[in-house]
């Protein structure tokens, strides 16, 4: 770098001598002056710029330049590092002004994408640092405590209740208390589980059943007692037969009379009730099929297969003396048979066999039971 500026300023003392012998000669004696320069001259009209061109560049560099700024992260794994990005370009004071509704964290370096892919390849995310670093100023909601985790703050499920005592859940499980079933409420927020009445869940009768306010006990279709509150039908629906032979205006109208007489009151076919109904003259939706008896004399059953998850899958005696797992196999059996079963009691018919969705496939194919009449 010295040899170079020290040639430069050479360059420019032989350029401001060939100035002032171009100023005595005049015009033409400067132009011949200039024919007979030797090939290695200066080129004297374009070197004066040759240095101050330098700072003029670096100086709009030097100003474009951005105030210091990282990337703000939606949380922070374990480790101490980040991998979920919440903002680009963001210094820290923006980034965490919103710590206390939903801590985040940051991280000074601004890297590009390839950047960030290969921290989390490689290196299992980018190091960063948290936002709440203590839980002043924390809200986490009902149910929720702060609590402060490698050095972050985190909202935790933290139910305090002061009832002791095992209680029955919306989802009709029994749990050992009060604090167990908000704990597992809060881990699931999608369930909507809530405390439906204190005490063990009851089935096959609505004795004991202690509910709040304006509701009533109410069995549901596996016999299970659950509290509802009746509420009142300000819009007639369209029309509906239940599984006990009369006609309801409307969904609204069924439910609220279910209520009203403690059990559940399935639907049995879209439309008013038909006397004498059989399945060559009512309509079953999609995956439902037509089976005869009952009082309302045909009725829509589902076919579907019976899943692992939903439901209490509680073990029934169907009215055909016949013992069922849940709610789902003895609808199914009723399906394949073509006539109606409707659950007796909870737990198992005495003196017979269960019955499993094996079982009610071999009788069907055994028996040979026209069923193209009720599709």
């Amino acid at each position: 770098m010295r040899v170079s500026f020290e040639a430069d300023t050479r360059s420019r003392r032989r350029c401001a001598h060939v100035r002032r012998r171009r100023a005595r000669r005049g015009r033409s004696a400067a132009a011949a002056g200039d024919e007979a320069r030797a090939p290695h001259a200066p080129a004297c009209d374009s070197i004066g710029m040759r240095l101050p061109l330098l700072p003029l560049l670096v100086l709009p560099l030097v100003l474009a330049r951005p105030a210091a700024a990282g990337i703000c992260w939606s949380g922070m794994e374990r480790g101490g590092r980040c991998s979920s990005v919440a903002a680009l370009r963001v210094g820290r004071a923006e980034c965490c002004a919103g710590g206390a509704r939903a801590p985040a964290a940051w991280s000074p370096r601004d890297l590009d994408s390839g950047e960030i892919f290969f921290y989390k390849a490689l290196s299992g995310g980018v190091p960063c640092t948290a936002c709440a670093e203590s839980c002043a100023g924390v809200s986490c909601g009902a149910g929720r405590r702060c609590v402060v985790r490698g050095g972050r703050a985190r909202c935790v499920c933290a139910a305090t209740c002061r009832r002791a005592g095992s209680v029955c859940g919306s989802d009709g499980k029994t749990y050992r208390s009060l604090c167990r079933l908000r704990r597992k409420a809060c881990r699931r927020p999608t369930k909507h589980l809530t405390l439906d009445y204190p005490g063990p869940c009851k089935v096959g009768s609505c004795e004991g059943v202690r509910c709040g306010g304006d509701k009533r006990c109410v069995l549901d279709a596996e016999l299970g007692a659950h509290c509802v509150r009746c509420g009142a039908c300000s819009v007639a629906g369209a029309p509906v037969c239940a599984v006990d032979g009369r006609t309801y205006a409307g969904a609204c109208a069924l439910r609220k009379a279910a209520c009203e007489r403690g059990r559940a009151l399935p639907l049995a076919y879209k439309g008013a009730c038909i006397a004498n109904a059989t399945c060559s003259s009512i309509w079953c939706g999609a995956g439902q099929r037509c089976v005869q008896g009952g009082a309302s004399g045909a009725r829509c059953v589902s076919c579907g297969a019976c899943g692992g998850g939903g439901g209490a899958r509680r073990t029934l005696c169907g009215s055909d003396a016949r013992t069922y797992g849940s709610w789902c196999r003895l609808q199914r059996a009723a399906c394949h048979a073509g006539t109606v079963v409707d659950p007796l009691h909870p737990g198992p018919c005495k003196g017979t066999k269960n019955i499993t969705d094996n079982i009610v496939t071999e009788e069907k194919h055994r028996k040979h039971v026209d069923t193209t009449r009720v599709l």
